[in-house]
């Protein structure tokens, strides 16, 4: 089945905390030449109820756009929520998005084959294994279905390289009755730390695709980006758009983290006119219409 290509995006913007408000939105758009299929949201368990969620919501909606909510159980480690102590928040989000109505991708507990949230599989000390940690998932699922909401997509995500010990690309897998979707977060950060070094588009994902590719449920890239810190930042995209349907045939969308952080790198799409050309070019090949399942 020949389907279009998804563009999406956390599309920034120049506040001290960028939402994906309509301006921000609009100007990405504007960036680009074109709609944006897919709109991300990070949003934190306990802090960003569903009151705070829903405007995004709407706003993507009226773009044309589905919603991606990164949702975020900052301070708990898969024991915790699995013994409940998230509940509460958990059933009042989904009442209200189940009153709601339309539809929204939720993609809890993503990048557990990591060292570096709560819930990750490879932080010391935090008690999570694969095993609790595709409880947990379920247990979210689990409390949605008890109350009867079918307007989520659930979005299970893997990190592109497993970081700390006993992580895996699949192990966390919830079982394909929890999964709608699976996705990819990868990024390449060039010469920017002083653990990386520049990496094309395939070799930030070929492992993680191969290790995924074998489930059957739609993929798609989450989260990425790259640097101009160690490279061409515009060769690295022409080149992702020229691999994508050859060596990642299952990919039916990207979404590009388009803000830049100090603290991190360059991700911002604009960060020179050869990066945004390259990025328009790819939208505009042929190439783009690919087999999606």
């Amino acid at each position: 089945m020949q389907k279009e290509f998804r563009i999406g995006a956390w599309v920034g913007g120049n506040e001290l905390h960028p939402q994906p408000t309509k301006e921000n939105i609009q100007a990405f758009q504007a960036l680009q030449g074109r709609n944006v299929d897919l709109v991300s949201l990070f949003a934190l368990f306990d802090i960003n109820t569903w009151n705070w969620v829903e405007p995004f919501a709407e706003t993507a909606r009226e773009n044309g756009s589905t919603l991606v909510v990164t949702w975020m159980p900052n301070g708990y480690n898969a024991r915790r929520i699995n013994e409940g102590e998230a509940d509460s928040f958990i059933r009042h989000f989904a009442k209200s998005a189940k009153e709601y109505g339309h539809e929204i991708w939720l993609r809890p507990l993503h990048e557990a084959n990591g060292d570096w949230y709560d819930w990750g599989v490879g932080k010391q000390g935090a008690g999570n294994t694969d095993e609790n940690v595709a409880e947990a998932f379920r247990h979210i699922v689990k409390i949605f279905r008890e109350e009867s909401v079918t307007n989520t997509k659930w979005v299970w995500t893997t990190n592109s390289s497993n970081v700390g010990e006993n992580t895996t690309f699949t192990g966390t897998y919830p079982g394909d009755d929890f999964v709608d979707y699976i996705s990819i977060d990868g990024y390449n950060w060039g010469d920017k730390k002083c653990w990386s070094r520049w990496k094309s588009f395939s070799e930030v994902f070929r492992k993680s695709y191969n290790a995924l590719a074998g489930i059957d449920k739609p993929i798609f890239i989450a989260e990425t980006s790259c640097t101009e810190s160690g490279g061409n930042k515009a060769e690295w995209i022409a080149d992702m758009f020229k691999v994508l349907p050859v060596e990642f045939p299952r990919i039916f969308a990207i979404m590009w983290f388009n803000q830049s952080k100090s603290f991190e790198a360059d991700w911002a799409l604009d960060t020179s006119s050869a990066a945004v050309d390259a990025w328009k070019a790819g939208l505009n090949a042929p190439h783009r219409a690919i087999t999606s399942r």
